[in-house]
């Protein structure tokens, strides 16, 4: 820049005439060293009114880096007052080594002549991100002598894309500060203006020629230019400001702007430019217009000048549209609300300090655990909180972390002033600036003493478990959804001999018997509809293929918060012992059962089916004995043939009972012996002959096998005539009987069948059993029977390895057949 400026080492700050920079980074000599004079001073003066209207913050600044102007967003940004800031170095606002970075940014300017720009970290009350992007430009004589710099300052965030804006910003301000530097009087007196002529040349250099360039600078800015003369409510606007309040241009008035302000301000802005004139000096006003039906924020800045007698008054300023920077402010208030309500809320203790310790800041959480204040606790040390002791773990885990492993974690056990410990897990990290060095810590606790609690207790329970389950007699499991095995106990090993790892992950069905798979089916069903644990017995295969009866006891698995985790958890004993008594108590039970009621059955037939044959005998030979000569020859003989056929089934009957009560009381004695199965046929056959020859029936033997058997005889003979008889008993008078055999794959089939009465179903069922035996029927010529023989013919039959069936028709017939394995006589 070509600014007239003379080196005059008086003008300096107190404290730098020997041109010596006070913060160690440059020396020069009286004679090296350009030196401002009251040029700049008047330049400073004339700017300071643009430099307050800008919307970023500015420095101008000597090359000994002594600060001679600055506006208030520069303050603002630092926190510090204006006082504090002009006539001071850099190491009044920062510490060594950030003063530093900024000190060799100067040395690069002057010793280069140009612009530099450069990003670096600061810290500040009005700083968001910490990241700010640096702009010095070089300020130079009529000559092109360097003697001053000016900075501009704009903070990075990740959405930074004003670069160029920062530098058209720069260039703009050096352009006008080299315009009104050149339309300055010069004053050989005093070598300084008076106010009143600083003040006419600021109003002059706003409205001169220079206007054209001067609009170029505020176009930049976002900014428009007005003026008013409060006397004659005179009111200049240019062209932007007419753009940014949406009217038309043309004659303006306070009236006509006020009109569009939103009606919740309208007071409040009327009431701040009504106070406007009462004081010379700055003032600012911020408030809402109605653009075409959205809301804008308008900020207006100004300067009023007192005129002299001879001149009015008048307000000087810009206005912009902050709308942007107020809706960025008010979404970042939200986010640093809304986050730092996330923070405070938080369970976890949260606290952030420096390396040497001195803490920075600490949330409620924390502040409630250690019992101190959260905001009076900042800036003190974290040795206040922590003994020696457990500082010195925190040191200690500090030094493992790195740029690399940025973070690290550990638990400490803390005893507070109660003496009750405390289990805190911290979480460590470092926040690393330049040269990866770390600037702060952030310390991040969770007091896990209930879960430590609760982990013990765990881990006592699982012992206590554990120590159950592997010496318990019973088999303990566990099996989620799909029925595998996930845990099973040792105890499985000595109970059904398996390895438990070979067991666990394989299906649990895979053990049970296949008959017992509708037992797991039913439980599985009943514990979906109940939480209540369900009981049930089946048999599992062990290691060697026996079946063992077990008795198990499921139920559903929850959890601590009382859920059902979807595994079910099994408590399975051995029951064989018991089932082998219960079954033996059912037998014994049964045989009881057998034993009363065949002392009924044998009481029932001496009472009457024995009795009533006898009476037909007594009658009979009563009469021929009484009255034997008045009854003839003929009739004499059918007597004595009824005293036949009721002495012949009174034999057959006591031969029964006698057989039969032989086989209850454990006295007939399975003789087997080597017969023709056509003798024994034949014999049977005679026997019956005569029984059947009483109802015209005859006895066909149509195949009858020529073989021997091996069996008991008697008992043979037994079940053939006893079957013969009932065929003879049930058959329709003139019928017929067959008797078959048949011999296929080494068993004997004999089969009887009459043509005669048949069985109801419902009798069937009941003829082979003596605990439900069925009504006994008459026969066709109402012979009666017992049923007896049936029974008898199932022992029988059973004792010599075959069985015994019928098939029959009610009104059609029955047939009856019996099996006899065909063997020989063993080798003696």
């Amino acid at each position: 820049m070509d600014i007239t400026l003379e080196n005059n080492p008086a003008d300096m700050p107190s404290g730098n005439k020997s041109g010596q920079n006070s913060t160690g980074g440059f020396i020069y000599s009286n004679s090296e060293v350009p030196q401002f004079n009251t040029s700049l001073q008047h330049e400073l003066c004339i700017s300071h009114q643009f430099l307050e209207s800008l919307p970023f913050p500015l420095f101008i600044k000597d090359l000994q880096g002594v600060y001679l102007a600055c506006n208030k967003h520069f303050c603002d940004m630092f926190g510090y007052s204006s006082d504090q800031i002009i006539g001071n170095t850099i190491d009044c606002l920062f510490d060594q080594e950030s003063a530093e970075i900024h000190i060799s940014a100067d040395q690069q300017l002057i010793e280069s002549g140009i612009r530099v720009v450069y990003e670096t970290r600061v810290s500040g009350p009005e700083i968001r991100y910490g990241l700010v992007r640096v702009i010095k430009s070089p300020l130079n004589d009529k000559k092109g002598k360097l003697h001053g710099i000016i900075g501009l300052i704009s903070e990075i965030n990740s959405n930074d894309d004003n670069a160029d804006l920062m530098d058209s910003q720069n260039s703009d301000i050096e352009a006008f500060l080299k315009l009104t530097t050149k339309a300055l009087p010069e004053d050989k007196g005093k070598g300084e203006l008076a106010p009143d002529k600083k003040t006419a040349f600021a109003q002059e250099s706003v409205y001169s020629g220079s206007g054209n360039r001067f609009d170029i600078l505020l176009k930049t800015l976002n900014a428009g230019l007005w003026e008013w003369q409060p006397q004659s409510d005179i009111l200049h606007w240019s062209e932007k400001c007419f753009e940014i309040f949406g009217l038309e241009e043309g004659p303006i008035s306070p009236e006509v702007w006020m009109s569009v302000i939103y009606p919740d301000d309208v007071v409040r802005v009327k009431e701040m430019w009504s106070r406007i004139t009462l004081k010379t000096g700055w003032f600012e006003l911020e408030f809402r217009i109605l653009v075409d039906g959205n809301v804008r924020w308008i900020k207006k800045s100004g300067y009023f000048i007192k005129g002299k007698v001879t001149e009015s008054d008048k307000v000087t300023g810009v206005m912009a549209d902050i709308s942007d920077e107020k809706d960025f402010s008010e979404r970042l208030f939200n986010s640093q609300r809304f986050f730092k309500g996330i923070i405070e809320d938080q369970s976890e203790l949260i606290c952030r300090f420096r390396p040497d310790g001195t803490v920075t800041f600490v949330n409620r959480a924390f502040a409630r655990f250690f019992r101190i204040s959260a905001e009076g606790f900042i800036h003190h040390l974290l040795t206040e909180v922590f003994s020696e002791k457990d500082y010195l773990k925190i040191r200690k885990s500090l030094k493992c972390i790195r740029p690399s492993k940025q973070f690290v974690n550990h638990e400490q056990k803390i005893i507070r002033d109660e003496g009750e410990p405390s289990v805190l897990h911290w979480t460590i990290r470092a926040i690393y600036g330049k040269d990866e060095l770390p600037e702060e810590y952030q310390l991040v606790g969770r007091d896990v003493t209930e879960i430590e609690s609760s982990r013990e207790a765990l881990r006592r329970s699982e012992e206590m478990f554990r120590l159950i389950a592997e010496n318990s007699n019973d088999i303990i499991s566990i099996h989620p959804e799909n029925g595998s095995i996930e845990y099973v106990s040792p105890s499985v090993k000595h109970i059904l001999g398996y390895i438990p790892d070979d067991l666990t992950g394989s299906p649990g069905i895979k053990l049970v018997y296949e008959e017992d798979l509708g037992e797991l089916q039913a439980c599985k069903k009943n514990l979906t509809r109940s939480v209540d644990p369900v009981l049930l017995t089946f048999r599992l295969k062990d290691y060697y293929g026996n079946l063992i009866w077990f008795e198990s006891m499921v139920q559903r698995q929850f959890n601590n918060n009382g859920e059902a985790t979807g595994k079910v958890i099994a408590v399975s004993r051995n029951i064989q012992r018991r089932k082998l008594v219960e079954e033996q108590q059912k037998l014994t039970e049964q045989q009881l059962k057998e034993a009363n009621i065949t002392k009924d059955k044998f009481f029932s037939i001496i009472a009457h089916d024995l009795r009533s044959p006898f009476t037909s005998i007594l009658g009979f030979t009563r009469l021929l004995s009484d009255e034997y000569d008045d009854f003839s020859d003929e009739e004499r003989k059918s007597m004595v043939k009824q005293i036949q056929n009721s002495t012949e089934s009174t034999f057959q009957l006591l031969d029964n009972l006698l057989a039969w009560a032989k086989t209850q009381l454990g006295r007939t004695i399975y003789n087997p012996e080597t017969f023709t199965l056509e003798s024994l046929v034949n014999e049977s056959v005679k026997q019956t002959t005569p029984q059947a020859q009483i109802k015209g029936i005859t006895i066909s033997c149509e195949k009858i096998e020529d073989i021997s058997l091996y069996a008991d005889q008697n008992m043979i003979r037994t079940v053939l005539r006893n079957l013969l008889s009932n065929a003879v008993k049930f058959s329709f008078p003139k019928e017929n009987i067959e008797l078959e055999t048949n011999l296929l794959n080494h068993q004997l089939t004999i089969s009887v069948t009459d043509h005669g009465t048949g069985i109801k179903p419902e009798v069937l069922d009941k003829l082979f059993s003596l605990t439900e035996q069925a009504t006994t029927t008459k026969g066709t010529a109402n012979e009666k029977g017992t049923g007896l023989g049936l029974i008898l013919c199932k022992e029988f039959v059973e004792r010599n390895g075959g069985n015994i069936n019928v098939k029959s028709k009610v009104g059609k017939g029955s047939t009856f057949s019996f099996t006899l394995p065909v063997r020989t006589k063993p080798v003696q």
